[in-house]
């Protein structure tokens, strides 16, 4: 008894998501700023600055600081002082403090012969005026006395009164003489903070010398951890990648190596020319995938695992994995590119609003592209996934595929110019889809006519 015409299967056009997840190299070639401080200390009620503080630790490695001439953008000079004292005098000693630094920085410059330099550098002067701030900081540090006896400080701080009145409170303490005389100096001080231009290698040097480290070359010490996944990641051969990765497993052992490594393989075994080949890389990136997970689970390493399941045919353990990745949340980075292997199984596995709505996040490549506007059309929506395959097709016009699945779309809504046109582009880029649009049931309808026959001539 004859059942039906025959199977449509559509659904078997579903573009596999073959996506290498690589571990974040963590490096930063971008201008990065160290900040160094600098405290310098006055006596009570002066802006003097003593030749015992420029004699001190503290002012030697000032001036070590300013002789090595460091790319420095901005200083900034917080003058401060401690509470007594009125309003009027506290107020011109935090700025005066702070400019006694900056006249002895560019003292010190002048020095060192910094010339222009010196026009780059950015002063910004910072007087704090009766805030109390550094003080209940340093009384929390202090262990002179009990917690009670601090807790009457704060209570005179937080309370009401201006800052001379709570001045005043805090004299009539039993310990005040003894705050006074061991927080006190503390805070007559001008801090700098000075940010320079952190020393970095240009990227062509770090490039230059990962290949180096891979052939032995030099010791692989020589690079960062972060500096040696960096050059792995600018180079675009896979065989540079492989071997800087693989240094990089036999300096760290970490997970992050391994993992990377594994991606490489993975991208070889797309890239094979053989099946033999495209196994044996596929076996050995699982392999290094399964190194990285004993060291430490993520995100990266499911999705790379699925992927390398899914090249083997192994849809459920794809799915498995896929899943766990999902679980660790994907970081931004790669998100999209998880999304694009969950679509595709999802798809695969016929959870068509699933699917729509991982390649909703995945990254628009054509193979993700093709598969959202397949689970539109496969979800009866066929309009919109005539739009997604114009897309795909304005993406990459050769894309055979997309034509005939924009054919299938065009027939579904009845748009019988549409077919013809999507279809006459398909057969011409793969003429092999001739044979497969005369008994594909998506065409039944129009197998008939003349212009079908005529369009796959």
């Amino acid at each position: 008894m004859k059942v039906a015409e025959g199977v449509i299967t559509t659904s078997s056009l579903a573009q596999s998501s073959y996506y290498s997840a690589y571990a974040d190299h963590g490096y930063n070639n971008q201008e990065e700023l160290t900040p160094t401080e600098i405290p310098f200390y006055f006596p009570q009620g002066s802006a003097v600055l003593r030749s015992s503080e420029k004699r001190s630790d503290r002012g030697e490695n000032f001036d070590a600081f300013i002789a090595d001439k460091n790319v420095t953008r901005t200083v900034t000079i917080t003058g401060a002082h401690s509470p007594e004292g009125p309003e009027r005098v506290n107020e011109n000693l935090a700025q005066n403090r702070a400019e006694v630094i900056e006249n002895y920085y560019r003292a010190k410059m002048r020095n060192y012969d910094y010339k222009g330099l010196a026009d780059s550098i950015d002063f910004v002067i910072k007087p704090v005026v009766e805030d109390w701030t550094m003080f209940k900081e340093k009384l929390q540090e202090y262990d002179g006395i009990t917690d009670s006896q601090k807790q009457e400080y704060l209570s005179i701080v937080d309370g009401a009164g201006s800052f001379e009145e709570k001045e005043d409170q805090l004299q009539q303490l039993s310990t005040y003489r003894q705050v006074f005389n061991d927080i006190y100096p503390e805070l007559r001080v001008a801090r700098t903070e000075i940010l320079t231009v952190k020393e970095k290698k240009p990227d062509s040097e770090i490039a230059v010398l990962a290949r180096q480290v891979a052939s032995g070359q030099v010791s692989a010490d020589t690079l960062s951890d972060e500096e040696l996944s960096y050059a792995a990641s600018m180079t675009p051969s896979l065989d540079e990648k492989e071997a800087i990765y693989r240094a990089a497993t036999k300096k760290n052992d970490s997970w992050s190596s391994h993992n990377n490594l594994g991606a490489v393989y993975l991208q070889m075994a797309r890239e094979a020319s053989n099946d033999s080949e495209k196994n044996e890389n596929i076996e050995k990136a699982i392999t290094q995938f399964e190194i990285s997970l004993n060291k430490q689970e993520s995100a990266e390493v499911y999705n790379n695992l699925a992927v390398a399941y899914l090249m083997q045919g192994n849809r459920a353990k794809a799915i498995e994995m896929n899943q766990k990745s999902l679980e660790l949340s994907p970081s931004e980075d790669i998100v999209s590119g998880t999304s694009g292997v969950s679509g595709s199984l999802q798809l695969q596995s016929g959870l068509y609003s699933e699917a729509i709505t991982s390649l909703s996040n995945a990254e628009e490549n054509v193979e993700n592209l093709f598969n959202r506007g397949l689970s539109q059309l496969l979800s009866d929506d066929y309009q919109n996934a005539l739009t997604t395959f114009e897309e795909v097709i304005e993406m990459e016009s050769d894309f055979a595929l997309a034509h005939y699945a924009a054919a299938i779309a065009s027939a579904r809504l009845q748009n019988e110019d549409a077919v013809y046109e999507h279809l006459g582009e398909a057969v011409q880029i793969n003429p092999e889809l001739k044979q497969d649009a005369m008994n594909d049931l998506e065409f039944a309808q129009y197998s008939t006519s003349e212009e079908f026959r005529n369009t796959l001539k």
